[in-house]
């Protein structure tokens, strides 16, 4: 191969990855954006659904891994929120998208702040205002000429009363599994702000990589994670 042609090819590949980043993240902005009561129940066609150990993570509610476990979560759980006087209004912020050299797999990670106001459990009163803030980190797989999510983890850093805040109001931290929960798998990281923790610089930024390992990443702190 002649000098050119490298380079040609070297540039070939590079578009390729930048298509990738734009596809990658346009996934994420109609994932983010669906993300409301009445559209729940569609967030399944977002992910992977063919692979095995497709999974979803979010904060202490442990692990939900595997399709029947996903539908349960976003159909029978997330998705039986009422409609009336629920808000959830999620940002995607700070992202970084890193495609394996293969082209077949990749991971990114955003931070999303977000305003939520939740319906008290009997229907009654007025909805209550609340701050919630947390990251995502995601894997992706490539199926066909299509991304989708395979592997998901929001982690929840604040979630609190829009009127006490983040350091006065713990209530909303500490959830647990949700009541008719799936088989799931413990929770792999949870570490929301109190007045008494220390704050990790979890998950990071994803390393540039050649193929997929495992997602371990996603809960290494960034400093040993990048060997900082």
């Amino acid at each position: 191969m002649s000098s050119v042609e490298a380079r040609l090819a070297a540039l070939e590949t590079h578009v390729a990855r930048l298509q990738d980043e734009k596809e990658i993240n346009d996934l994420m902005v109609r994932h983010t954006i669906n993300h409301l009561a009445k559209n729940m129940h569609k967030t399944t066609s977002f992910f992977a659904l063919d692979e095995p150990d497709v999974c979803v993570e979010v904060g202490d509610r442990g692990l939900y891994r595997g399709r029947a476990a996903l539908e349960t979560l976003f159909k029978e759980q997330f998705g039986a929120a009422a409609l009336k006087g629920n808000l959830l209004f999620p940002f995607l912020t700070t992202g970084s998208i890193q495609v394996a050299a293969d082209g077949k797999t990749a991971k990114g990670v955003w931070r999303s702040p977000c305003a939520q106001a939740v319906m008290p459990k009997d229907g009654k009163g007025e909805p209550d205002p609340i701050w919630l803030f947390g990251a995502y980190a995601v894997d992706f797989i490539k199926k066909g000429d299509e991304w989708k999510i395979w592997h998901f983890h929001w982690f929840r850093t604040v979630k609190a009363s829009h009127y006490q805040g983040w350091v006065k109001d713990q209530s909303w931290l500490f959830a647990g599994p949700l009541a008719n929960s799936p088989d799931l798998e413990p929770t792999t990281y949870h570490n929301p702000y109190t007045p008494e923790s220390v704050q990790d610089s979890i998950p990071p930024a994803p390393k540039p990589y050649s193929s997929y390992d495992n997602p371990g990443w996603m809960i290494r702190d960034q400093a040993e994670y990048w060997k900082m």
